[in-house]
């Protein structure tokens, strides 16, 4: 009798397993196929962001390779070995392509086609954040990327590197090919084992649903122990990943925030070291308008008193944006303010300037600058320019372009740097003035390519000087905004100007009043 009762009890249980061990096998299977679809995308995205990655590096530094071959003549000749060395030390590569402006080919392994036309293609543009100008697409199974080629902040061509995903899709499918055995060895091994299988398998979901809580909860320093090497493991050791990527990529955040705030602090400190109002000489007007091209500028410009007659005007323009533009453009303000005396000569002063500042200048900056001071007795203006662009002298005689000889801070031997340098005189009549800029103005392109150009300028400058109605500055600012249109500004652009007043709006009793400048910051 309890044999015979012990029978049902036994299918029970053999039933009971059965299911058991369906009901894993199903688990673990939909399981599988979940971790499967995640782990095939995310290696084949991480693959391919890695091989983008790659390829952004090298894109960048063959444009800065890129740069001499295509401004000289015959760019081929200097781009084609340039090309075949990129070719052969990255083995991703599949061609490389180097095109000017117009995306005529100057640079092309096959010599055969430069001069002709690269046509764009159709392709599925890839989102890829921090890019600088370039762009990352996918067509077929080939990856493509086009970066700018610049020369001083000027795009003269691009360099489009092709790539192959050839090995990308070789290591997902071995990666499909492995996850398909574990997965159906696991299944088989579940439903034969049954309960023990499915006790052993599950053992690590403790640990496991305590690490996800735990990650879930915000605690991206938890691991999961990984001990296990059938899906569970598998499945702990993606969570690892994630927590470890999730970490990478908060921390990556947190440091852009800080790096924002000390972009942030650096425009607020650049805001304190340009003149928040300008105070012009008695008898004089002066206006100014800065506009930064980035978060931090490399433009400086100045007017302050060395006595109660004498005004000293300085407008300078530092190689570079950021953070090591403004910082040499703090030392410059702190360099010329201590130099600046009513009897320094201009030379004298920039000569010192460039003796104190060059030491502490890396290799390749530069600093342009105009400096002068104005004796509002005698009506004189005494200056002498480092490189910088020409002043433009207006008033009832006409507009002309004063002399601006002289070579940058920063890059010659202090002999040499003296020798470059002239004095230069002007006289302010009634109604005479000063326009001191930088060549954010003249250089400023449309969307053509097309410079504003001097002689723009100047011929504004005349227009407004015949009519004499409204600001030179506002009149010069219309004219950039009609020439650029929807074109953001390429650089920083810098306007200081100084106007003798006529004979009868001159007041000796009453000092002039201080002027605001239309700087934005």
């Amino acid at each position: 009798m309890n044999r015979k009762a012990g029978k049902p009890e036994l299918r029970f249980h053999r039933r009971l397993a059965v299911q058991l061990g369906v009901t894993v096998a199903l688990v673990t299977g939909f399981a599988f196929a979940f971790t499967f679809t995640s782990m095939v995308r995310r290696e084949r995205e991480t693959l391919t962001r890695e091989l983008t990655l790659r390829l952004l590096d090298k894109s960048r530094s063959l444009s800065i390779g890129a740069v001499g071959p295509l401004l000289r003549h015959d760019p081929e000749l200097g781009l084609h070995p340039l090309i075949r060395n990129a070719l052969d030390e990255t083995p991703d590569l599949v061609d490389l392509v180097v095109l000017d402006e117009t995306r005529r080919i100057q640079g092309h392994r096959d010599l055969l086609r430069v001069g002709t036309i690269m046509p764009r293609g159709t392709s599925q543009v890839l989102p890829i954040p921090g890019l600088e100008g370039e762009s990352v697409a996918l067509e077929g199974s080939e990856l493509v990327i086009e970066g700018p080629i610049r020369h001083l902040d000027r795009t003269i061509g691009w360099l489009v590197l092709r790539a192959s995903r050839r090995d990308i899709e070789t290591k997902v499918h071995r990666a499909q090919t492995y996850l398909v055995v574990v997965g159906t060895l696991a299944t088989l091994l579940t439903i034969l084992a049954v309960t023990g299988v499915v006790r052993i398998n599950l053992r690590p979901l403790g640990p496991l649903r305590q690490g996800v809580e735990r990650i879930g909860a915000g605690d991206l320093r938890q691991r999961v122990p990984v001990r296990s090497r059938n899906e569970l493991g598998l499945f702990a050791h993606m969570v690892n990943t994630m927590a470890e990527n999730l970490e990478s990529a908060q921390a990556t955040r947190i440091q852009k925030e800080r790096l924002d705030r000390e972009l942030e602090i650096a425009r607020e400190l650049q805001s304190m070291l340009l003149p928040d109002i300008l105070r012009p000489a008695p008898g004089y007007s002066l206006e100014a308008h800065y506009v930064p091209a980035l978060e931090v500028s490399g433009d400086y410009y100045d007017a302050f008193a060395l006595d109660e007659h004498r005004l000293a005007l300085a407008a300078a323009d530092v190689s570079g944006k950021g953070i090591p533009g403004l910082v040499l453009m703090a030392m410059l303000r702190t360099t010329l303010r201590g130099l600046a005396t009513a009897e320094a000569d201009p030379v004298d002063v920039l000569v010192a300037a460039s003796r104190t500042l060059r030491p502490s200048m890396r290799t390749g900056m530069f600093v342009t600058c105009v400096y002068g001071v104005l004796d509002a007795r005698s009506h004189s203006f005494a200056y002498a320019s480092a490189g910088h662009c020409a002043p433009l002298s207006f008033g009832p005689s006409g507009v002309r372009s004063l002399p601006a000889r002289g070579k940058p801070i920063g890059l010659f031997d202090e002999g040499f740097f003296r020798e470059s340098l002239r004095r230069q005189q002007l006289s302010f009549g009634p109604g005479d003035g000063l326009l001191l800029y930088t060549d954010g103005l003249v250089e400023a392109m449309n969307r053509d390519g097309e410079q504003l150009g001097t002689h723009n300028v100047i011929r504004q400058a005349e227009a407004w000087n015949q009519r004499r109605s409204g600001s030179l500055i506002e009149t010069l600012l219309q004219r950039l905004r009609e020439h650029c249109g929807p074109v953001p500004p390429g650089d920083d652009l810098t306007l200081l100007a100084l106007q003798r007043q006529e004979a009868e709006d001159v007041e000796p009793a009453h000092p002039a009043a201080p002027a605001r400048t239309g700087r934005r910051v």
